[in-house]
């Protein structure tokens, strides 16, 4: 029986798949692909799936044995082949091998062993050519030699007949063909070397061929024809550099056999192809592999890469710092056996989750074997995962710590809001009285001013009438002072009422109520205001206020002109009074809201200075916000926005 694929297959080396493809994955003359150290493949190109018949998807992770046919697997011939290139570094073999439909067909196969930079091991390559035609040729030019010899005399003619049919099958040959002399000078090309190297059969005064031989590959060169002489009858395969006729150099993989004792042939025949490109996408798979390395060592993150089966086949040096396990010891291993206490726990479902949902999961987590909290970011792929984990226990300490002041802060809150509870309570009920008390002299000083002005008008004088007026006016002003203080100390204790209403009605009644006495013509627009969500009496006081201001600051004008109106933005809505009145100078724009806070004296406008502060307190108990835009002589803009029902 074929070996099967075991249930967590191991991938020891990481390759950019994505490169492979682009740079190897279209050659169709050569299976190229990886295996394991165990003989499960871990890549395929289409010349694998020209030659062998099996898709990708579908021979992934399969045993090599699946080539082989039932007398090999049998004498155990695959891991016979791996042993012998992990004892010679690299091992090529012909023979019989199986295609997905069960035929047969005669191969060159090599098998290259691959080892990391810590010189552990991480699998081979497999080359394997389909060498079905030469070898069919080889045996017809065997079977017709003997014919040649047997018939020698009497077949002259069909001998030389055979014999440039045959000559015109290596001419045309896809592969180029030479032939050397003893002294290794080339005495003949086949048409198909002049289109892989530029030389042509004419061009044979070049020397031996060794001079063509690239300087750094001389030594590897020397040594094969040393032994290709030693040893004749004996095929060498081996791979090098050679200039081509235009200067450069291409590699080549050539394959040679020492025939100068065979009188037919007298020469050492070379059977060589172009494996350049193959070359250099081996050398930018090795860089792109290395520089993804580079990268994921130098960053600040544990970073680790599992297969479909969950096996660790990449680990960078921030998870051994994690972990405590070196990273050579945890490659291979299926992630669970190395970390048993995380079955079951939220990472473990995480994982799982990710790779069959194939979708990015961050989730936090804490390991406890390693004392780590850790956040995970998984990214799936049909080829398994990609998880960069990060310790986030400093941060989470961090966190505890403020999450244990804050509620030392809360209870210290708490506790001071109660006591400012009970201090406003004690404010409310001082400013009912004081306001109490304050109002009985007030009642008296303005009871006997208006008796002593009704009663001794005359007597008093102009001047004595004049006095009269301003202890009456400031006796006035004094209540409203107190009214005001008292409704803004209670305004904060007060229990909003919210309802949707007509914000527009409230607008209408407060402009009738406060042009009812007032004998200048004013010239107000109210627009069709929306709907507000709030409390409806609190918002009466706002307008009464901002309303009252923009009457008495523009009374002076000609033409006083109050303009009411809303406009809206991503806050909300915004509603608006404007006058053309006195303005004011945007530097004190900060002292608008303040109790007490007057810009005008009451000598130019009379006022209590706790108008402004009374509705900022309003629209701040609404989660709202006011501010104001004016210019001295150019009038003022008050605005404010109360927050859309949720």
């Amino acid at each position: 029986m074929r070996s099967q694929s075991p249930d967590y297959p191991v991938k020891t080396q990481s390759v950019d798949e994505k490169l492979f493809r682009l740079l190897v994955a279209n050659v169709k003359d050569y299976a190229i692909f990886m295996i394991d150290p165990n003989g499960y493949i871990l890549s395929w190109n289409q010349g694998a799936a020209y030659i062998k018949g099996y898709q990708e998807d579908e021979i992934i992770g399969q045993h090599i044995s699946v080539f082989y046919n039932a007398e090999d697997v049998e004498k155990n011939l695959p891991r016979h082949n791996l042993n012998e290139a992990l004892k010679k570094g690299s091992f090529e073999q012909d023979g019989w091998r199986v295609r997905k439909d069960g035929s047969a067909f005669w191969a060159n196969v090599v098998f290259t062993t691959l080892y990391n930079d810590e010189g552990k091991l991480v699998g081979f390559a497999k080359i394997t050519r389909d060498i079905t035609e030469q070898k069919r040729s080889e045996q017809q030019r065997e079977i017709l030699n003997a014919e040649l010899e047997r018939k020698n005399k009497e077949n002259t003619r069909k001998i030389i007949t055979n014999e440039i049919k045959f000559r015109k099958l290596i001419e045309h040959s896809y592969e180029g063909i030479s032939l050397l002399d003893k002294n290794l000078s080339v005495i003949f090309r086949s048409i198909s070397s002049e289109r892989i190297n530029g030389w042509n059969n004419i061009d044979t005064d070049e020397g031996e061929i060794t001079e063509l031989v690239h300087p750094d590959d001389k030594p590897l060169v020397n040594n094969l024809f040393a032994e290709l002489l030693a040893k004749p009858g004996k095929p060498i395969i081996s791979e090098f550099r050679t200039k081509h006729k235009q200067g450069h150099y291409i590699w080549v993989e050539c394959l040679y056999n020492n025939m100068l004792a065979d009188k037919n042939i007298n020469a050492i025949v070379c059977n060589y192809r172009d494996v350049t490109d193959r070359k250099n996408a081996a050398k930018e798979i090795r860089k792109k592999t290395q520089q993804i390395e580079r990268i994921l060592e130098s960053i600040t993150d544990g970073f680790i890469a599992l297969d479909t089966s969950f096996c660790i086949t990449y680990a960078n040096n921030k998870i051994s710092e994690m972990t405590g396990y070196p990273v050579e010891t945890i490659i291979g291993k299926y992630i669970w056996d190395q970390f048993p206490e995380a079955i079951g726990s939220e990472t473990y479902k995480a994982f799982n989750r990710a790779f069959a949902e194939q979708k990015y999961i961050c989730h936090e987590d804490f390991y406890a074997p390693t004392n780590l909290c850790q956040e995970n970011h998984i990214y799936p792929s049909v080829n398994g995962l990609s998880v960069f984990v990060r310790d986030i226990s400093e941060r989470k300490r961090a966190e505890q710590e403020i999450l244990l002041l804050n509620e030392s802060l809360e209870k210290k809150v708490t506790d001071r809001t109660g006591q400012l509870e009970a201090a406003n309570k004690e404010l409310e009920s001082f400013s009912y009285s004081v306001s109490h008390d304050l109002r009985t002299p007030l009642r008296a000083v303005n009871g006997f001013s208006m008796m002593l002005k009704e009663e001794f008008g005359l007597k008093l004088g102009d001047e004595g009438n004049r006095v009269m007026d301003i202890i009456i006016g400031n006796t006035r002003l004094m209540g409203q002072l107190i009214d005001d203080l008292l409704t803004f100390s209670r305004l904060g204790r007060k229990e909003m009422k919210l309802q949707e209403f007509d914000m527009a009605d409230i607008v209408k009644a407060c402009v009738k109520e406060l042009l009812l006495n007032e004998p200048k013509k004013y010239k107000i627009k109210v627009a069709r205001l929306p709907h507000c969500y709030g409390d409806g009496s609190m918002l009466k006081q706002v307008w009464m206020n901002l309303i009252g201001n923009a009457i008495k600051y523009s009374s002076k004008q000609n033409q006083p002109t109050i303009e009411i109106g809303f406009t809206r933005d991503s806050a909300g809505c915004i509603y608006y009074v404007k006058d053309n009145g006195v303005g004011f100078d945007m530097k004190y724009s900060e002292k608008l809201f303040g109790v007490f806070q007057r810009l005008h004296s009451n000598d130019q406008f009379e006022g209590t200075g706790v108008g402004l502060a009374l509705v900022k307190r309003i629209i701040d108990k609404h989660g709202g916000k006011i501010w104001a835009n004016a210019q001295v002589n150019g009038g003022a803009v008050f605005n404010f926005c109360i927050p859309d029902k949720k």
